[in-house]
């Protein structure tokens, strides 16, 4: 039996509520017996409330990307309850569920099924700020048309996304003589990361238009959800896309489903398409022909409204009517002032008008999704045309439709009020294939807020090089430290918000450990 130094990453949330705060999981030490296939971990538990809580196990192999190796046969001091206490352990048979030699992540879960009020969530939106946002944005975004702008977008959404500690990545197609981009950003799930809910909106435009509403309204919505959303804790996946080339035929959409993540399931898709005009006229609202007889209680609502343009469509269909349930219930608990009008049609009777957005493609490849609109040309008649201009909408409409957005996105994807721990190991077939640095020590707080603190256990070398890399591989901090001194504190007041990646090396051996500053 040999024991392994487990390189620790305790990763401490943000306080979601003055009155209680997260429970805290510090991973001391893991034990592996190869010859045994099995894993011990030791972690001490601690809750300000000392209740009990419930601690999930989960394993990688692809450096934590995905925690999805089976660790269901765990025992021990896992699931609910457990009381907080020193020496917690976990044993793990990982017979028929590691299958390879390499360095493999364990994560432990800590959460104390504290209640997270959606309401003070949602309740966050800022519709000055959604203004803000959109005046940045509008303005021709198309790749001939003015591609430069269409450039900017791309590298706003980025921005903001990596700023919100999200992960985030810009996913390339080809289109005729240019490259599209998908901009993706997300906030991986604590315990059930490969389920996922998408908020998304399209961010180009047509040739001509400025495209306030069409789609810069949705592009500053997923800006103000990914902002308020990213300061929480899910048990499942939220990922924010801005969507490429929606005005060239659903491009960006078709493309992204035709490439789905292996091993995702996507349970869920919020698309916003023009979310910011509105009007309480009678006879402001419009119909495409035939509407009343396809939809009659739709029209029957319309008629009882005077045809006033004053409220949101959700488009879904028969086969996911769970998803537009789940929209219309939060609606009206947490914007009761949101006016919904539902539209489900059966996926053997869609009208084109009813898949001219980014929904479309999930549709058709079976993924659960809505289509959130205000019906664009059948209301506002700025629609692709150089009108489209931010002072034709209304604010409080759109931030009404952003705040039941994230209403259904946050209870889909589960509120934790947890924190979690991850350690590496190095599975070998002997002591030669040993890679990983041979050096105990944790990182906190993380996120970090001014300071973040290398605490070093045993620790093999004698001098060790220390690097802070930012999000695109680049370094922003260098230095030497001594295990021997005990804790190596970095300076992280002067470092814009977002993702990095702290490296320790000795020369021949690696340890990274991801970390978010806020």
């Amino acid at each position: 039996m040999r024991y392994i130094y487990a390189k620790l990453l305790t990763f401490a949330t943000l306080c979601l509520s003055a009155q209680n705060q997260p429970p805290t999981v510090v991973i001391q030490d893991v034990l592996l017996d190869e010859n045994a296939q099995t894993l011990t971990i030791t972690y001490d538990l601690s809750d300000a409330e000392g209740e009990a809580v419930e601690i999930f196990f989960r394993a990688s192999a692809d450096g934590g990307s995905t925690f999805n190796l089976n660790t269901s046969g765990a025992a021990g001091d896992v699931g609910y309850p457990v009381n907080p206490g020193v020496g917690k352990q976990i044993t793990w048979n990982y017979a028929g569920a590691i299958t390879g030699i390499g360095e493999h992540q364990l994560k432990v879960v800590a959460d104390d099924r504290y209640e997270t009020d959606i309401q003070e969530i949602v309740d966050q939106v800022d519709s000055s700020l959604l203004r803000q946002r959109l005046s940045g944005i509008a303005g021709v975004r198309h790749y001939f048309g003015n591609p430069a702008n269409l450039n900017r977008c791309r590298d706003t959404l980025e921005q903001a996304f990596l700023a919100y500690g999200l992960e985030t990545y810009r996913q390339n197609f080809p289109f005729s003589n240019t490259t599209g981009q998908n901009i993706i950003g997300s906030l991986k799930g604590a315990v059930a990361a490969d389920t996922v809910i998408i908020i998304d909106g399209h961010y180009d435009t047509v040739s001509n238009s400025p495209g306030a509403d069409d789609n810069g309204s949705a592009t500053a919505g997923v800006l103000e959800a990914a902002r308020i959303l990213s300061a929480y804790r899910f048990r499942k996946t939220i990922r924010f896309i801005g969507f490429d080339l929606e005005e060239a035929g659903l491009r960006g959409s078709l493309y992204y489903t035709q490439h789905l993540p292996e091993n995702e399931h996507t349970e869920g898709v919020l698309n916003m398409e023009m979310i910011g005009y509105y009007s309480t006229e009678p006879s402001s609202q419009e119909l495409p022909t035939g509407f009343n007889v396809l939809y009659p209680a739709a029209y029957q609502a319309l008629v009882d409204n005077a045809f006033r343009g004053d409220f949101i469509t959700n488009v879904g269909l028969l086969n996911f009517l769970p998803l537009s349930n789940s929209f219309n219930a939060a609606a009206a608990q947490y914007v009761p002032e949101l006016k919904v009008i539902p539209i489900t049609a059966n996926a053997n009777l869609i009208p084109p008008d009813l898949l001219r957005s980014d929904h479309g493609p999930f549709w058709q490849a079976g993924i659960p999704a809505l289509m959130l609109t205000n019906t664009a040309e059948y209301r506002n008649h700025n629609y692709h045309t150089p009108n489209d201009t931010l002072g034709a909408l209304n604010f409080t409409f759109m931030s009404n439709v952003v705040k039941a957005v994230i209403a259904t996105a946050a209870e889909l994807a589960e509120p934790q009020h947890s924190t979690e721990a991850v350690a590496s190991v190095q599975i070998t077939t002997g002591a030669d294939h040993l890679h990983a640095l041979d050096c105990t020590y944790s990182v906190s707080p993380n996120p970090a807020r001014g300071e973040l603190s290398i605490r070093f256990g045993p620790c093999a070398p004698a001098a060790l090089n220390v690097e802070l890399l930012n999000a695109h591989g680049q370094p922003v901090w260098q230095g030497r430290a001594s295990p021997l001194m005990g804790v190596l504190p970095l300076n992280t007041q002067t470092l814009p918000a977002g993702l990095y990646w702290l490296r320790l090396s000795d020369g021949e051996h690696f340890s990274t450990q991801r970390v978010a500053v806020r």
